[in-house]
């Protein structure tokens, strides 16, 4: 480095006063609080961005998924409506198919021996007294078994009996002042038919 002298008048100098500037301060690991700032803004820009990314991710989820929830719990209101409706169809079938292969049963009961209608017979005059009967309707049959039920209830001596080989194996109509009872087979198997399905079904 050189170096000059000056002789004679000096040219006027003004002093320069130096700024003072704060010591940069260091942490344990050497960072300034410039970094360390940053670094605070860094790690908080990242949680809010992480946070709205949850956010959004939830909502496109919830957006996607919701619509296929739904369908599901339509689907399944759905089997649950279409099992229920299997179910009654299946008592309903389950029940004719049984009167139908008691009918059958009794129908051939009937050509084989005509007093396995007594308890029918018996269950028409619980229903309506003997004594009210005018007339009886039936098949040539069921004339033998029907006389000796009247007999047995003390029925009037009026009653006619009337014997009508147009009429099914089975069929007996009593007639009364109220009414005429149809006591035949097929007639009361449909009312239990009905009312086991009445029964089944609630």
């Amino acid at each position: 480095m050189s170096s000059e002298i000056l002789f004679g008048n000096p040219p006027s100098v003004a002093p320069v006063f130096w700024r003072t500037v704060a010591p940069i301060s260091e942490d344990k690991d050497g960072r300034s609080d410039a970094e360390r700032e940053g670094a605070r803004r860094l790690a908080e820009a990242r949680r809010e961005g992480f946070a709205e990314g949850v956010a959004a991710g939830r909502q496109e989820t919830e957006q996607r998924v919701l619509p296929a929830v739904e369908n599901l719990a339509r689907t399944l209101a759905d089997l649950a409506r279409t099992r229920e409706r299997i179910r009654e169809e299946t008592i309903q079938d389950l029940v004719r198919l049984a009167v139908t292969i008691a009918e059958r049963v009794i129908h051939r009961e009937i050509v084989i021996d005509p007093d396995a209608l007594a308890g029918l017979i018996k269950a028409a005059f619980a229903k309506v007294q003997a004594r009210e009967i005018s007339r009886v309707r039936m098949h040539p049959a069921l004339e033998a078994l029907v006389r000796k039920c009247l007999e047995q209830a003390g029925s009037s001596e009026n009653l006619v009996l009337m014997v009508d080989a147009g009429l099914h194996p089975g069929e007996v109509f009593f007639e009364t002042a109220q009414g005429m009872l149809d006591a035949s087979v097929d007639t009361q198997l449909r009312e239990i038919e009905r009312g086991l399905i009445d029964k089944l079904s609630r």
